[in-house]
């Protein structure tokens, strides 16, 4: 994500300003930009994968595929995510989900699509899942069996990425390598995930890039997305009589090369009736790579559902170096659920 910020900036630095530059500035620019869409073409599809995980709030699906259809209900949900807004050309991306079940199979899938400078990104994953029930006892739902459950689901995915020449053409003065432009590139793999809950609480495990694949974009030069695991779990506690809630819950997230993530998130709910409900969150996110070099971020999350409409939005700040150069990340999420359902957003 540093490699990713830095050669970002880079490019917005050397490519928007119109002045004239002589002839060892000039050498100088195509260098910084050259360089920079190396870095970020090499780095770009497994970061494009951060975006989608980072949405995991509205919906656990996109981290573990066991969740999909963990519920006995279909859920669609779109989500629109503006990064590092202030920006000129700041990163933008949506996403629409679906997930559902058909007895103990569940079934889910999503499709996204990402603007980011001179580059694009696109892809999705399907899903399939299956459910054990293990219990009788009933506590939140009107199906008893549904309260305790053993889930596995197993997804395949595709991620597409093409770079183009327009943000280099935007200055007449700036010129490009050809090896990092108009170049496009497919990189499939798949996920696995067990997910187990038992009344109040819940615990997932998942493994994503499964496959070691390098993409097509730059071949031997780019490096497969890292073998990377996730691991969560909460404890939903209720209070006056189960029409409110307060839920703490954690996710780890560490792959290969030792980059690690820990979110440690509180959510409280109110399920005012059938008809109407909210709920408000807090997150703190640290990371930390193998060079010990940590940031760190801070989530403000809100909800409500009407019915079975759900509508979200979400402020991300980063607290590093960068955060005076923009405004936060925003993102707003529209859900719609084809029957009740207590937490909505898991």
């Amino acid at each position: 994500m540093i490699l990713k910020e830095v050669a970002y900036f880079c490019v917005l630095i050397v490519v928007k300003k119109p002045y004239k530059l002589d002839h060892n500035t000039m050498k100088k620019k195509k260098l910084l930009v050259t360089l920079a869409a190396a870095v970020m073409g090499i780095f770009s599809l497994s970061a494009q994968e951060e975006l989608i995980y980072d949405q995991y709030h509205w919906n656990y699906y996109l981290v573990n595929p066991a969740l999909a259809g963990a519920e006995p209900c279909t859920h669609f949900m779109l989500t629109n995510k503006f990064q590092w807004a202030g920006l000129d050309d700041f990163p933008m991306t949506q996403l629409l989900s679906v997930k559902g079940r058909i007895k103990n199979v569940g079934l889910g899938g999503y499709i996204y699509n990402d603007r980011n400078g001179y580059s694009n990104r696109a892809g999705g994953q399907l899903t399939f899942a299956y459910h054990i029930p293990l219990s009788k006892g009933r506590q939140y739902t009107k199906r008893k069996s549904y309260d305790r459950q053993l889930s596995f689901g197993v997804s395949f995915k595709m991620n597409y990425f093409y770079i183009s020449n327009k943000l280099f053409d935007e200055s007449p003065e700036a010129s490009y390598d050809a090896a990092f432009a108009d170049r496009d590139g497919f990189a499939p793999n798949a996920n696995f995930g067990v997910y187990y809950k038992s009344y109040g609480g819940f615990v997932g495990l998942s493994l994503t890039n499964l496959i070691p694949v390098t993409g097509t974009l730059y071949g031997s030069a780019e490096k497969p997305a890292p073998f990377t695991g996730f691991l969560f779990g909460g404890y939903t506690f209720d209070l006056k009589n189960n029409n409110t809630y307060l839920e703490p819950m954690m996710m780890l997230k560490m792959d290969k090369y030792a980059d690690i993530q820990m979110d440690i998130n509180l959510k409280f709910g109110q399920e005012v009736s059938k008809k109407w409900g909210y709920w408000v969150q807090g997150s703190f996110r640290m990371a930390w790579d193998p060079a010990n070099i940590q940031s760190e971020m801070v989530l403000l999350l809100a909800g409500f559902r009407i019915r079975q409409f759900q509508l979200g939005y979400a402020f991300t700040l980063d607290t590093n170096s960068l955060i005076t150069q923009q405004y936060g990340t925003h993102e707003i999420m529209l859900g719609y659920t084809f029957c009740y359902q207590r937490h909505f957003c898991r």
